[in-house]
């Protein structure tokens, strides 16, 4: 049998324990710096996609903020002497104009409460363009009022400040809004329960 001196022996535990640990620390080093790596890529990734919806929302509400000032303009543009065909063309231009600012407010990403309140201020304002096209005898007050609030509404969200409150035409709006929804909600829980 070889005979091992204790010296030998002891350097040879110590180098070897001394590999080992310096391995495991190499180990758990690149592991901690890959794990470090990837938290930064997705950090990177979701400031990357906040910017990408920030600049689609920001596109979407100057092109909504852009069709709602066209609106005012065209409010503005009111006679109390229009023909017929003349009411209903000015009706049928402003319908469409609030129907492209919606559509427009409808693509602003993570802003729930923005769309429904402009939702809401929009089905007003078609409302008042109505009401002004066929029954008001002097200025279409009610539907320049309106398009003013949806206006101040969207420039709110824009500037980052708070909301303006509801005007009462918008939340008459926003209740006849979710009473649509509930009535829809039990007309489905009745056909479900029915088909069952």
């Amino acid at each position: 049998m070889i005979a091992v001196q204790t010296e030998t022996l002891v350097g040879l535990i110590s180098g070897l324990g001394g590999a080992a640990i310096g391995a495991g620390g190499a180990l758990l080093g690149g592991w901690l710096q890959q794990r470090h790596q990837v938290k930064l890529d997705r950090e990177q990734r979701e400031q990357a996609r906040a910017g990408v919806l920030e600049e689609r929302g920001r596109t979407a509400a100057d092109k909504a903020l852009g069709e709602l000032y066209a609106l005012r303009r065209h409010i503005s543009t009111w006679k109390g002497a229009f023909s017929t065909e003349e009411q209903n063309e000015w009706f049928q231009t402003g319908y469409s104009l609030a129907d492209v600012a919606e559509l427009n407010a409808a693509l602003i990403p993570e802003a729930d409460e923005l769309r429904e309140r402009l939702q809401d201020a929009l089905e007003s304002a078609r409302d008042s363009l109505h009401a002004d096209a066929w029954y008001s005898e002097h200025e279409p007050y009610l539907s320049a009022s309106d398009t003013e609030h949806t206006i101040a509404l969207l420039s709110a969200y824009m500037r980052g400040d708070y909301l303006p409150p509801m005007t009462a035409r918008e939340e008459r709006a926003s209740l006849a809004r979710e009473m649509r929804r509930e009535a829809a909600a039990e007309e489905e829980a009745h056909r479900y329960s029915s088909t069952s």
